[in-house]
């Protein structure tokens, strides 16, 4: 449960971020956090975008990672689906 919400936290941070960076070029992305990226505005969005990403993929995978071993734990009666031999 807390790695899915890490990564949502990411990605709510993040997305943001990204899109004032687009329409607001004056605006420092997270408050200047990232104000140290080489490539000005562009590599600072780009960064915000690829945490963004990695954020929203990293809650996904924990997400179905606690999913399934829910479903492990709830039918401990062991493999299903397959037909009688």
């Amino acid at each position: 449960m807390a790695l899915e919400a890490t990564g949502m936290v990411i990605t709510a941070l993040s997305a943001p971020a990204v899109i004032r960076g687009l329409f607001n070029q004056d605006s420092d992305p997270l408050w200047g956090i990232f104000s140290r990226v080489s490539g000005g505005l562009t590599g600072q969005v780009i960064l915000l975008g690829f945490s963004a990403l990695v954020g929203a993929v990293f809650g996904g995978w924990a997400h179905t990672r606690q999913k399934a071993a829910s479903d492990r734990a709830a039918d401990p009666g062991g493999v299903h689906g397959r037909g009688a031999a």
